[in-house]
Formats: structure tokens, sequence, C-alpha cells
């Protein structure tokens, strides 16, 4: 079977640490695979000519981990439309469920709408919109498309109005897109993650424990995520599996697979929550977590449940390969 990796190699620029992941994580797929025994070629998603090369359909499947196009998260969607236009199987989600989990308030708004638990929000397009009196702080301030943590600080979560409406230019301005304001929930961080297949395993949980830092700091923010010397990284300790009692596990999981087979996702997913008082506060529906080799949240939950980075890489192909059998 011949495997197409389709990624970003960030072709020509000084990478972000964030983007050396991503590439790392295409180059990780491959070898995997080769390893696998398939015949694999790598299609780099930030060189025009790769992405022509892709028209010629030289490929039986995709394993899809491009997360941008030209620098825009929304080109991660592009490209499998582009991917389901040429009729080529891939590992990701629809196009679709990609496009609703990129829109933050698309996606709480579906989340709301089927009374699973989520932070109440409101979307700011401008600095001088009223906020919403039913919200309460602390709130937390985020980029509405933002995802690996871009724009999140110490600085996100605010006490009160005239730290609301600075966040929010900064949103706007830097950020170049709306705010989304929700309230900051201080519980436990969760992470659910899912691997598709005719049965959906729920994987160990994961939790990042906040080491002695004041509520304000207890995010996951870009220095927690993407740089090992700072102190926020440094207190942010990942733990899997989670200590949890089994009435808690239960309704922890329970409401995660609720989200999963409420948008009649496939692939693998994973569903971040803040977990207070019994209640699990759905945060986002990540259908491209990451699944790099190293240090990666998806990665520690597989192992927990006894996968190998190789068996995991393999059973999520495994997946789609199922699916195009289905279809036949």
């Amino acid at each position: 079977m011949k495997v197409g990796v389709i990624f970003n190699g960030f072709s020509g620029k000084v990478m972000t640490p964030e983007e050396e992941e991503l590439r790392a994580m295409g180059l990780s797929a491959e070898r995997v695979l080769k390893e696998l025994g398939f015949e694999v070629t790598l299609y780099d998603m930030d060189n025009p000519k790769n992405i022509e090369k892709l028209c010629d359909k030289s490929i039986d499947v995709a394993f899809n981990v491009c997360e941008r196009i030209n620098n825009n998260s929304v080109g991660e969607a592009y490209v499998a439309a582009f991917l389901e236009m040429l009729n080529i199987p891939h590992t990701r989600a629809d196009s679709s469920l990609l496009i609703m989990g990129i829109n933050k308030q698309l996606m709480k708004a579906v989340l709301s709408y089927n009374n699973i638990p989520t932070p109440k929000f409101q979307i700011f397009s401008n600095t001088n919109q009223p906020l919403n009196r039913t919200l309460r702080f602390p709130l937390i301030v985020k980029g509405v498309r933002c995802e690996n943590s871009i724009g999140i600080s110490s600085q996100s979560v605010v006490d009160n109005e005239i730290m609301l409406r600075k966040r929010v230019d900064y949103v706007l301005k830097e950020l170049k897109q709306e705010a989304i304001v929700e309230e900051f929930i201080d519980g436990r961080e969760l992470n659910v993650a899912i691997l598709g297949g005719k049965q959906p395993i729920i994987l160990p949980i994961s939790e990042i424990v906040f080491d002695n830092l004041p509520t304000k700091k207890r995010i996951c923010d870009y220095e927690a995520k993407w740089f090992p010397d700072s102190e926020m990284y440094k207190k942010t300790i990942p733990s899997c599996p989670a200590i949890l009692t089994m009435k808690d596990e239960k309704v922890v999981k329970d409401v995660a697979l609720k989200c999963y087979k409420l948008l009649e996702a496939t692939s693998y997913a994973r569903v971040d929550m803040r977990f207070k008082e019994g209640v699990p506060y759905v945060l986002e529906i990540n259908h491209n977590p990451s699944i790099g080799e190293e240090g990666c949240g998806f990665v520690r939950s597989a192992n927990s449940y006894g996968l190998s980075y190789k068996n995991m890489i393999k059973k999520i192909l495994d997946c789609t390969i199922e699916k195009i059998g289905a279809k036949r």
C-alpha cells in the first residue's frame, strides 16, 4: 500500500517551537510507516510543487498531519477538503469537523445547544462591546481561531473590565481575529484522548497538574507548552493516568464520548476540559491533536493504554483503511 504523509515542512523559514514540533511529527510518521512496511512519500504542504504532486493521486491513503497553509490554521481544513476532493482517504477528521473545531465560537455553540457543560462565553469583535453581565470574573481571553496556546499568557486571565478590554485589544490587533472571552474555571485540567474505529477507544485520562501556581497562572500558556526552561513549563506537570474516583472517571469519559459521537467523529481526537465540583466543563474538542513522538499528551495516553508509538501510528492508519473497506 502506498501512503502519503501530508505535513508541514515550513520550507525556507525560521521555525517557531510549535512549527518545529509539527515538522518533526510528519518526519516521525514517515519513519514509522516505513518501518511498518509501507511505501511512503512525503508531501510538504508548504511547497507548492508538492501540492501539485498530490493531484497525481499516486497514493492509496494519506496520513495527514498538516496543520497550516500559509501560516493559517484554517489551512488544515483546506488540506483535508483537498484530499477529499481528490478522493484520497486520509487519517484526519473530515474537513467539515476540522472547520468547526478551529472556530471556538461555533464549537461552543454546538456544545451549549446539546447541554454539554462548557464555560459561559462571549465573542468580542471590537473593544467597545458591552460585556455580558451574566459573565463572572475572572475571565480568560483567547483568539477565537488560535491553536497551540498561541497568544495565551498570564495576562490572558483578567479580573476586571480594564484588564479585559486591554487583552481583547491585544487579540484583535496582534492575532488579527475576534476574541473569545469565557469564564475561567479554576479546576483540574483533563485531556481525554480517543482513538477511532468501529468501537472508539477512550485512552487513559491525562492531567496537567499545576504545581503551586497562583490561580491566574493555572493555565497551559505558550511558555508552559513550548519553553522547557520557563517556570510555567516546570510547574505544569503532565500526569497519566489522572488520579480520579471511579465515579468521576466515568463522568469525564462519558462526556468526552458524547462529544465524540455528537460530532460523528471517526478519527482520533482529544477532548480538553476543566473538572470542578464533579462537572467536566468542555473547553475544546481537538480533531487534530498533536501525535508528535516527544512529550505529546495524546501519545502519553496511548502509552499508558499499552500502545507503543509505532502501534499507535498503525492503529490510526488501520482505522482509515477500515473505513475504505467499509465504503467498498
